[in-house]
């Protein structure tokens, strides 16, 4: 199934060749950094924390895009927040990949599931209902993928969220998308291809 991102594939990735990052961005191996360390000289730690930092940046684009071109309706929902969020986007990604410490398939997966929800219009995806979105989407995709996770407290804490409100917004969300988690190698490659675009 190809959602919105793959269908705007140019509008998602033009431009942003402008942030020239020349970094190669492989979902499918572990990263070696042995390398970036000996030509750069900085340590491993901070590399990853600058492969982090371009990878939100990416992903934050990319929602930022997918807001513009969802359909421009707003329905109440449980995802909706009464005000808009003062952390932006891009810092509440940061803060989820800092404190989630997931896999980068992670991010791609929430990004697949956030598309199959727009592109069936089964949300509203607009910034008084991003956040949540994607602490739903983040946590139902760690939880999928990855072998080690935190409770749903944790999750909840470093979202912002209440432990009840976050396990409403999991159910729900998996609900929208059917219980249908899973994600072909061809759709995670065409998602990965985007973002890979967006980091050049």
């Amino acid at each position: 199934m190809v959602g919105v991102v793959c269908q705007h594939f140019d509008y998602f990735t033009q431009g942003y060749n402008q942030y020239n990052y020349n970094y190669n961005y492989n979902p499918y191996q572990k990263d070696d950094w042995s390398d970036w360390v000996m030509v750069q000289n900085v340590s491993a730690e901070e590399l990853k924390k600058q492969d982090s930092l371009r990878l939100c940046t990416a992903m934050a684009d990319i929602y930022t895009a997918l807001m513009s071109v969802a359909p421009g309706q707003v329905r109440v929902s449980r995802f909706m927040s009464q005000v808009e969020p003062k952390i932006s986007v891009l810092d509440y990604l940061k803060r989820i990949d800092k404190y989630f410490a997931c896999s980068e398939s992670v991010h791609v997966a929430a990004l697949v599931y956030l598309d199959r929800l727009v592109s069936k219009n089964a949300i509203d995806l607009n910034p008084l209902t991003i956040h949540r979105l994607l602490a739903a989407a983040t946590v139902v995709a760690v939880k999928f993928l990855d072998d080690i996770y935190y409770k749903n407290a944790y999750y909840a804490a470093v979202c912002g969220l209440s432990l009840k409100e976050m396990n409403k917004l999991e159910a729900s969300f998996i609900s929208l998308l059917g219980w249908k988690l899973a994600i072909s190698e061809e759709d995670y490659a065409l998602y990965c291809e985007t973002v890979r675009q967006v980091l050049r």
